[in-house]
């Protein structure tokens, strides 16, 4: 079920009915016009019946037109205040008909009111439900670390977005929302419990979901795939079969051609950022299969490097927008994909024993670095504090693996291998199982034993 969306209006509720009609039968909203629809509400008190119509709904569509005596009904200011308080601005959308004069009160902004160009009253009608369905393309105000931190909150509004009580976003933004509802699961490791969620709430809605919703369940539920196949080479390498690769990429590459350029919101250039990296990272993998042969490796390699320098330019495109300047998304999510590319970057140039390998993992250092400073302990949930520490020490490790990289200071290498030697301490006693600490701890007696 679509969002329950109250119809405030003023002068006559023709328009009101028109919007409600086309928002019901075409885009499956359920709509109450504010008082009664036919307009007879003479003995009905605004307590009796515009409350409780504001209470059942979470977004609002306020009307304003004069009435006969020029004036805005001032119950529609009274339900404009209701709707605002009750659902936010960003629920509440204000129209009226182009160069028609109405007088607001002198303390508000007259970019409130979006001014509706129309010859005819159909006109009219549609262009305040094009305005309305242009407002559902929203762009999520809060930082992506923060929202993965409180996870918990995406999952409260996929189980309530088809609910009796009516979804808490809109499907346009909903669609953000399971990108970043994906990404927090592998950071907090439990992968199988949203993929499942994820499988059931496509089963149940998906011939209800928008164009975004849709691509974007698809890519969560496709890299999932992906990671529940990842299995050890024989060299120790992550990998995946062909099977697993072939499926993926040839979705993924359906989704970057499914993705629209569009201007009101964020989900396309979060989307192409998500998939361009999943690509990159999965390239890798398949690469990484000892059963391929030396120039079947060269080639996927190949185009690991490829898709990771798409994967830049998309981010380049995102970090520009406005929304991700708001909410300072570089420090955090964007910062934790550039980390997560150049690591793959590394690998891939490493590979063709290119020197370039060497500017990949100062890079990627230099971004775990970033964030294990910004979201220290006590400022995000432990689960990914951990992460980010191990992440960090692993890149570490294989930066004093790099005779190339580390200048001749003792002093530097000898504090470095302290930290790490602590770290060590402290995981493998919490968990002797994690095959990246095992890592560590294998590069860590390489480096000390030959120092």
């Amino acid at each position: 079920m679509k969002d329950k969306v109250f119809i405030g209006w003023s002068g006559n509720n023709v328009v009101a009915n028109g919007v409600k009609k086309i928002l019901e039968e075409k885009y499956n909203y359920i709509c109450y016009i504010g008082g009664n629809s036919d307009n007879s509400s003479d003995n009905i008190s605004i307590g009796d019946t515009v409350i409780k119509q504001i209470k059942l709904c979470n977004q609002a569509i306020m009307i304003f037109q004069n009435r006969s005596d020029g004036m805005v009904s001032n119950n529609l200011f009274f339900e404009l205040g209701f709707v605002f308080a009750k659902y936010g601005a960003k629920k509440v959308h204000c129209c009226k008909k182009a160069g028609e004069t109405i007088v607001l009160p002198s303390d508000f902004d007259n970019s409130l009111v979006e001014p509706v160009s129309a010859e005819t009253l159909e006109e009219y009608v549609d262009g305040v439900v094009k305005y309305f369905l242009g407002r559902q393309k929203m762009s999520i105000d809060v930082n992506k670390m923060m929202l993965i931190n409180n996870r918990y909150k995406i999952k409260d509004l996929i189980s309530s977005h088809y609910s009796e009580n009516g979804s808490k976003c809109s499907d346009y933004e909903l669609a953000q929302y399971l990108l970043f509802y994906q990404q927090a699961s592998q950071m907090f490791g439990d992968e199988k419990k949203v993929e499942r969620e994820l499988q059931n709430f496509k089963r149940d809605h998906q011939f209800e979901f928008s164009e975004e919703l849709s691509i974007s369940v698809n890519i969560c539920l496709s890299f999932f795939e992906v990671l529940s196949n990842i299995r050890k080479s024989g060299r120790g390498e992550a990998c995946i079969d062909a099977h697993v690769y072939k499926r993926f990429a040839d979705a993924s590459e359906d989704y970057l051609e499914d993705i629209v350029d569009d201007d009101a919101g964020t989900f396309d250039e979060w989307a192409r950022v998500i998939v361009t990296q999943q690509l990159n990272y999965v390239q890798m993998l398949f690469a990484q299969n000892d059963e391929n042969d030396e120039e079947m490796s060269d080639l996927l390699f190949e185009k690991c490097i490829n898709m990771g320098k798409k994967a830049f330019e998309c981010i380049k495109v995102l970090e520009q927008s406005t929304p991700c300047k708001e909410n300072n998304d570089s420090v955090g999510i964007v910062s934790l994909i550039k980390a997560y590319l150049y690591r793959n970057m590394f690998v891939c140039y490493k590979h063709f024993n290119d020197p370039e390998y060497a500017r990949y993992l100062e890079l990627t250092k230099k971004e775990r670095k970033s964030l294990l400073r910004n979201f220290d302990k006590g400022t995000i949930d432990s689960k990914i504090h951990e992460n980010f520490r191990m992440e960090y020490y692993l890149t570490l490790s294989e930066y004093l693996m790099c005779k190339e990289l580390v200048k001749e200071d003792r002093f530097e290498v000898k504090m470095y291998l302290e930290e790490i030697k602590n770290y060590l301490k402290e995981s493998l006693a919490a968990d002797d199982s994690n095959i990246y600490i095992s890592r560590i701890n294998d590069y860590y007696n390489i480096i000390k034993d030959n120092k």
